[in-house]
């Protein structure tokens, strides 16, 4: 594995430059770049899916490249992935994406996650899978001439929720101009298949992988009502260890992407989930 990095979409109260800082602090290599509108309202309090206080938005993400430039140089810390809300059929929205992508960083631009669209159940399942394909197969199209790799995020809600699903949707494509996000605490929510079949079912497509901790929860009362919560790698019901050796088997290059969405203290929870990730031999 290549190295560890985080999702800034879990670090909505720091700014851009305090982001960089901080994971650098913490022995990260690498970030996944939050890429998304705030709200109108600048003094809504940050959080996860709302306002960021590091606005790097769709609108402002050019006029921002050179200072997200200067600070991957300055700390180390790579941009590996973008993380924009920007649909498959939005050509030119992801093609100001691509242009920004290579401007932060020339001669190695971040991959791309591009979003998943949601399976609609009062619809045939298949027309929308295939619909979905196609769309992927157009956003790599625009996506080549920069030299950057879509990303499927293999998600709960979409029409391919687990590893082997998504193999079958990427199938026939490119694997160098696209491929799946691993996404462990989004899986565990379907039920987490085999890692290791998993695994090898993506083979070239297996491009990025995002670790989280995710658990079940029992509401009181009768009847008996199970919701899902986010929590730390340590507490969460996948297997880390398990999942990090079946990731070597199969020889994974790509990044390890910290997710979490729990309550507590950023540095923290960046720090503590650093540090036991690599004591399990992540990162190196």
């Amino acid at each position: 594995m290549s190295g560890l990095c985080v999702t800034s979409v879990m670090l909505p109260r720091w700014g851009l430059d305090e982001t960089f800082d901080h994971l650098a602090s913490c022995g990260f290599a690498g970030i996944e770049l939050r890429v998304r509108a705030n709200p109108d309202n600048p003094a809504e309090e940050p959080s996860f899916w709302g306002r960021h206080v590091a606005d790097v938005s769709p609108v402002n993400v050019m006029a921002n490249a050179p200072r997200i430039l200067a600070a991957a140089r300055r700390t180390g810390v790579a941009v590996v992935a973008l993380s924009p809300r920007v649909a498959p059929t939005d050509g030119p929205g992801l093609e100001a994406l691509c242009r920004a992508a290579v401007a932060m960083a020339p001669g190695a631009p971040p991959m791309i996650r591009v979003d998943p669209a949601r399976y609609d159940r009062d619809r045939p399942y298949r027309p929308q899978f295939d619909a979905i394909r196609s769309a992927f197969a157009a956003a790599t199209a625009v996506a080549k001439p920069f030299g950057i790799k879509i990303l499927y995020e293999i998600h709960t809600g979409t029409v391919a929720m687990s590893a082997t699903r998504a193999a079958t949707l990427l199938d026939g494509l490119d694997p160098s101009r696209i491929g799946a996000i691993y996404d462990i605490p989004n899986m565990a929510r379907v039920g987490l298949e085999d890692p290791r079949q998993g695994m090898e079912a993506l083979g070239p497509y297996l491009a990025h992988c995002h670790i989280g901790g995710s658990r079940p929860v029992l509401a009181a009362g009768e009847p008996a009502r199970w919701s899902w919560e986010f929590c730390s790698l340590m507490e969460g019901i996948a297997d880390i260890p398990a999942i990090l050796a079946d990731l070597r088997h199969v020889g994974y290059a790509g990044w390890l992407s910290l997710e979490d969405f729990a309550p507590g203290d950023d540095l923290e929870k960046v720090r503590v989930q650093g540090a036991w990730l690599r004591s399990l031999g992540a990162g190196g």
